[in-house]
């Protein structure tokens, strides 16, 4: 009976803790500017499809001693890619979740899906460092007009704001927006470059050349920068995991995708 009194009593006092500390939750909706990227234009007219999870991305988090997080981020991301995809392609129509029909598909060469894989960030409390860290991982598809996929890739977009110049909020939500723009530059500069893609532009007629400066695919890449995003994902991941965190992202309603 002692015992059991015993365990009930802790149970009740983590459980306080963690009320305690989700009651403390930093709350950041991202915003800020974001320039398109300069690109080559891929010559096909494009049908994009914005699932509700990724028009409505949201991380939330809770970290021992450092309290909640609640990072909203899926306005200023679907405007950026919005952005992007007019700059990207020769025409864009947002469209409705695929298959799509012949009708729906008129005037369309094929269909771009992106979406959020990952998001982490790191605070200096975590990491130790001077800086706050945010890294999002996307992952975009591309189907032809009958619906047969011509590709996906995984590129991870990074960015980190110096923790003297700005408050938390601040300094995750700079982070967050460089994050954005660093993954759209990479899907918008590597894209055109990947051999499915050039493949797929001879098959309908539009051979384009590839970027001045060619990239290897998000797989292949082995660039600094690159190497640092990815690992920035697995960091922040292994040190939350070893200070007690529990994430999730959280879209307000979720709907299909397929399976890219």
């Amino acid at each position: 009976m002692l015992q059991f009194r015993a365990l009930l009593g802790q149970s009740l006092l983590v459980t306080g803790m963690l009320l305690s500390l989700q009651s403390c939750t930093t709350s950041v909706v991202v915003e800020g500017t974001l320039p398109t990227p300069l690109v080559s234009i891929i010559p096909a007219r494009m049908g994009v499809y914005y699932s509700d999870k990724f028009r409505y991305f949201k991380h939330e988090e809770v970290i021992r001693d450092s309290g909640g997080w609640s990072i909203d981020l899926g306005k200023q991301n679907l405007n950026f890619f919005q952005n992007l995809t007019k700059s990207l392609f020769v025409g864009v129509q947002e469209v409705g979740q695929p298959p799509l029909t012949s009708e729906e598909m008129q005037g369309l060469d094929g269909v771009f899906i992106p979406k959020i894989e990952k998001y982490g960030f790191l605070t200096p409390s975590i990491s130790g460092l001077k800086f706050y860290s945010a890294s999002i991982e996307y992952r975009v598809a591309m189907y032809d007009k009958a619906g047969t996929k011509i590709g996906d890739w995984n590129i991870v977009g990074y960015g980190k704001s110096e923790g003297g110049m700005f408050s938390s909020d601040d300094a995750i939500n700079e982070a967050t927006v460089l994050a954005i723009r660093d993954g759209g530059a990479r899907i918008a500069i590597e894209l055109i470059d990947q051999p499915a893609v050039q493949a797929w532009l001879q098959s309908i007629g539009e051979p384009s050349q590839p970027s001045a400066a060619p990239l290897a695919s998000a797989e292949r890449n082995k660039s600094p920068e690159t190497i640092e995003s990815a690992e920035s994902l697995k960091s922040a991941e292994s040190l939350k995991s070893a200070k007690g965190v529990e994430s999730i992202e959280i879209p307000e309603s979720v709907d299909g995708v397929p399976d890219a």
